[in-house]
């Protein structure tokens, strides 16, 4: 509702000044007062910065212009400004502040500023080459601080998820560990022999299998009962075990 009744007065005044251009008037005689856009910026990265520390996202960002206006005219009067974040804050492309400009608490007209928000978070890199299906260690990687953009849920930022996992390409020194890269170790390799187990109404069977593929614990993979010379599907238990899974 407000926003219709800034564009209805944005629409009456564009109608006052060609009326006032036609009787000789210019835009500085109708509008006499330039707005401070310092002081519009300074409020609508206050705007930004309340929006921030109420998502309860700790980490550093940093705010920077990315489209204001040339010049802003206004009448006579008392200016204010009235922030709307109607798309949020953005962490990629830029993040668009309404700033509704008020005269004596009046709406004047509604300007749209444009910034860049960079927010930077404490991720894991590689501190030397690290080759695919490597278990890590703590020596590995480092933590570095990083711009992260909207891609901040795919890195790592602690220890514990890292340790032990494997990744699925080889890196270089510096590089970002990518959250989609990593992965639990093989136990089981392809062509290994496994102890098969058939579960079905109760009545447990164990058989000898072969592995046709690679994979970790919890991982379904492709097997061979050694007898039938059947394939079936079953999810790796250990080292030597992979549960027949029926569909």
């Amino acid at each position: 509702m407000r926003r219709l009744c800034v564009l209805f007065a944005a629409v009456c005044l564009l109608a006052a000044a060609s009326v006032a251009c036609a009787y000789g008037k210019t835009a500085a005689d109708l509008y006499p007062q330039e707005v401070s856009l310092e002081e519009m910026q300074r409020e609508a990265i206050a705007f930004i910065d309340e929006a921030m520390l109420k998502s309860g996202d700790t980490r550093r960002y940093t705010v920077e212009k990315a489209s204001m206006p040339r010049v802003v005219r206004a009448p006579e009067g008392a200016v204010s400004f009235v922030p709307s974040l109607p798309y949020g804050v953005r962490f990629w492309g830029s993040t668009a502040v309404y700033m509704d400009v008020l005269v004596d608490g009046k709406p004047f007209r509604t300007i749209k500023c444009q910034f860049k928000v960079h927010v930077f978070d404490r991720v894991a890199v590689a501190a030397r080459p690290i080759v695919a299906g490597q278990p890590l260690t703590a020596g590995d990687f480092r933590f570095e601080e990083q711009e992260v953009g909207s891609r901040g849920k795919n890195f790592l930022t602690e220890q514990d998820e890292i340790v032990g996992k494997v990744l699925s390409r080889s890196v270089s020194i510096g590089a970002p560990l990518w959250r989609t890269m990593l992965k639990l170790p093989d136990i089981i390799k392809a062509g290994a022999p496994v102890t098969l187990i058939s579960r079905v109404n109760g009545v447990e069977v164990k058989i000898d299998g072969v592995a046709l593929e690679a994979g970790h614990a919890g991982e379904v993979i492709r097997v061979r009962n050694t007898s039938s010379r059947k394939v079936l599907r079953g999810r790796i238990v250990d080292e030597a075990t992979v549960e027949i899974v029926h569909s």
